[in-house]
Formats: structure tokens, sequence, C-alpha cells
């Protein structure tokens, strides 16, 4: 994983920053800080990173975008075997939430996360790349098919 930790001292706190590819991460300050594990990867390799995180207060704007959320492709889906469907790429802007909208927009199952390409920093434009589906009966999405709908909502960090 290319990246680079590096820190410096302002008024007095510890910050610490994350550099991965050329993305910058504001990832601790001396107070309030948590350990976590990084966990990132596919089904082909998983790597983790030992960091070290701050919770974040955000103000969420008043006023957001639907995003949907198409297959790119025809699968077979089974009863309560969840898969992974590939999407037409959708692009969530920096600074901003997606969250999920509550209908099921789909009469073969329900999408239970979308996957991102890479690292998925707020402060970074992300490219969703596919669903993880949950089909409730057997049948067939087709390329084309809305599988879900998203909030995207624009936000402020305020730390």
């Amino acid at each position: 994983m290319n990246h680079i930790y590096t820190s410096l001292f302002f008024w007095g706190i510890e910050i610490e920053f994350l550099y991965y590819e050329r993305q910058v991460s504001f990832i601790m300050a001396s107070e309030n800080y948590t350990p976590i594990q990084l966990v990132l990867g596919s089904q082909d390799s998983i790597e983790r990173e030992y960091l070290t995180a701050i919770p974040y207060n955000f103000t969420i704007g008043n006023e957001g975008k639907w995003e949907m959320l198409i297959s790119d492709t025809d699968m077979e889906v089974k009863n309560g075997e969840v898969i992974d469907i590939p999407l037409k790429e959708v692009s969530i802007p920096e600074n901003s939430v997606a969250l999920p909208c509550a209908f099921i927009h789909h009469a073969l199952g329900v999408v239970l996360k979308a996957r991102h390409t890479g690292v998925a920093l707020v402060e970074t434009r992300r490219k969703l790349s596919s669903v993880i589906f949950l089909p409730i009966q057997d049948g067939m999405v087709e390329k084309g098919d809305l599988l879900a709908v998203i909030n995207v909502f624009p936000i402020i960090l305020t730390k």
C-alpha cells in the first residue's frame, strides 16, 4: 500500500497525517484519538493498517441529490445468497456523505452496502463500483436495473 505517515505540532497539539497515493487524510490529534485497524482489499487479498483516528463532527447540508445505483451486468440471483453486483460507475463528491434511501427499489432483493474503489476518505471524490445485494427471491438482475437510490448530502467538517 503506497502511503507516507508523518506528524507535526500545531499550537501544542500533535497532528498526524496519512498520505495515500497523493490523497491526504487528517487522522489524529492528541485529544480523543482511537486506535483502529483499517482493513482494505478484495476477496483476493486483505491488508490491515494500524492507525489512530479521531471522530469528526460535521454539519450536513439541507439540500442533497439522489443518485441511482444501476446494475452494469446481467446476474442470476438466489434467495438468501449475498452477491456482489457491478454498477454503472457513480461518483460521490468530496466532502459529502451518502445515506441509503429506506425503500427497496428492486423486486428481487435489497442493497446492503455500496462498494468503492480505493480508500473512501470523506475529503476525496469516491467512485462506487459495485453493491452487496441480498436477494429475497430467485431471479435475474438485468443490466440497467435500478438496484437502489442513495441520498448524497454535502457536509462541512467542524471537528
